[in-house]
């Protein structure tokens, strides 16, 4: 029903003649008074009565924002003159919305992170004046890290009782529980530093989701009507980090290099991709997700594109990057190794009798096992690394487990826990380290692309101070030169 005046008593003399159905009141408003509406009740006998109305936003636990209907009695109809209601609701109109909204639900942290991973967490971060879409792997590990450490979505149990149970803090026990649940409106940088205090076993993942959570907030900052952090500063910038020690761990001898190297090169009809992957890393160093996403020719298809970090380029001997950490293109050089080792892979997916032969139709480098359609992803090589690190001597292992072999089969089935693991990316740090000790840490720094000469100190490159020039970077010696006097630039 449309609003009508309500200071025409015909009209309201008119609303009681209504009969609404259902078991809903019907709701006529004013066109004349602001904020004043009717109710009408169904049952025949009851009295129309003045209401006070307005409007609120709400959220789901998933963070979208719906407008719900909030009503105050005044009395009923007739019972005192309109004007007397009119002035009731303009002196008190203000004072009902805020007694309604200190008993309406209440906005917390945990709505906030829901709504960042909701709408946020697809969007764009902004750095300066700039908007930046999140990377794919910042999106992953955004959303695992709210929903572990946050929204407490996980199995661990002594994770949750870290996050939860009573926790003594600067003298003081806090037994407020899960940072989730504190309202908004009182979130300060103490309930933070608690919730990250309780993960001092864990420094490096309580630094992780101290970080998410600052992104999180500065997301909903920066909306405008749907804003539920209301505050004027971010309390996470506030809040100390741990120190975290720089894992710097890489092959720290040349024979171990090449005798990995020798292996890949002679070996690689055992596994070609694996090994083709591994040799490609300790060869060029390239990030991971770089080199996951590689086709072998440049892409046509949206579907291809959207999924490609860049393809490999036989005619210049080098690997074209679309869009690599530093969002900008890039064209890593190969050595005649890694040529090498690509062209042979080439190869041997074409032949049916290799291990290869799964990927003769694909496009990828390195496609997934289950779906050559699609590239390899952070667990595809995960157990064959293990095993490969342990191998070499690269990790250790302990027997924690002996199954039956299943079907019948005869043996048993060995299961390890392999400790001292080297990852894909400690092999990127050995190749930064041997190619800073040939050419300089400033040359290093510019062939990974750095953003500055301290990232690849801090965490990438292991000085050499004999500081030696050496023909080749994972040479043994016996071919010294000096670079600056033979005026050699080779890389």
């Amino acid at each position: 029903m449309k609003a009508i005046k309500f200071s025409n008593k015909s009209n309201l003399e008119k609303l009681k003649q209504l009969h609404p159905t259902g078991k809903i009141p019907l709701k006529v408003f004013a066109s004349d008074v602001e904020s004043l509406c009717v109710f009408v009740h169904p049952q025949p006998s009851a009295n129309i009565s003045f209401y006070g109305h307005w409007s609120v936003v709400r959220y789901t636990k998933e963070g979208k924002a719906k407008r719900q209907g909030r009503y105050k009695y005044i009395c009923r109809v007739g019972s005192k003159p309109f004007e007397i209601v009119r002035q009731l609701v303009v002196n008190n109109i203000d004072k009902w919305k805020k007694e309604k909204s200190q008993s309406s639900v209440v906005k917390t942290v945990e709505h906030l992170a829901e709504a960042f991973l909701k709408h946020g967490i697809d969007g764009f971060r902004i750095k300066g004046k700039t908007k930046i879409k999140y990377k794919a792997r910042t999106t992953k590990d955004y959303k695992s890290r709210l929903n572990t450490y946050l929204l407490l979505k996980t199995d661990k149990a002594a994770l949750i009782s870290m996050l939860t149970d009573p926790f003594r803090y600067s003298g003081e026990t806090y037994s407020k529980g899960a940072l989730k649940d504190v309202p908004l409106s009182k979130l300060t940088k103490k309930d933070i530093q608690i919730w990250h205090s309780r993960m001092e076993s864990i420094p490096t993942s309580a630094n992780r989701a101290l970080a998410t959570l600052s992104v999180a907030i500065e997301w909903d900052m920066k909306r405008t009507s749907e804003r539920m952090f209301t505050k004027d500063t971010n309390p996470c910038l506030r809040v100390d980090k741990y120190p975290e020690t720089k894992d710097k761990k890489y092959i720290d001898t040349i024979e171990k290099v090449l005798e990995i190297r020798s292996y890949c090169e002679n070996e690689i009809t055992r596994d070609p991709h694996f090994l083709t992957f591994y040799h490609l890393e300790l060869e060029y160093g390239e990030r991971i997700a770089d080199t996951q996403g590689l086709m072998w020719e440049q892409p046509t298809k949206p579907a291809d594109l959207k999924l490609c970090s860049g393809w490999v380029n036989f005619r210049t001997d080098e690997i074209h990057l679309t869009d690599s950490k530093d969002r900008n293109e890039a064209d890593p050089p190969l050595t005649d190794a890694a040529v090498k080792m690509l062209k042979k892979l080439q190869d041997l997916k074409s032949d049916p009798n290799t291990k290869a032969s799964f990927a003769a139709g694909s496009k990828w480098v390195f496609p997934r096992l289950s779906d050559p359609t699609k590239p390899i992803n952070d667990n595809s090589y995960r157990v064959k690394l293990k095993k490969f690190n342990y191998k070499f001597g690269l990790a250790t292992r302990e027997l924690v487990k002996v199954n039956k072999l299943k079907n019948g089969k005869n043996g048993k089935r060995k299961k390890y826990k392999y400790t001292n693991l080297l990852t894909f990316k400690h092999l990127r740090k050995t190749f930064v380290t041997w190619y800073g000790r040939e050419h300089g840490e400033e040359a290093a720094s510019q062939r990974m692309r750095h953003s500055t000469l301290k990232v690849t100190r801090d965490h990438y490159f292991n000085a050499d101070k004999k500081k030696l020039r050496v023909k080749h970077m994972y040479s043994t010696g016996e071919n010294v030169v000096d670079f600056k006097k033979a005026g050699n630039d080779e890389q």
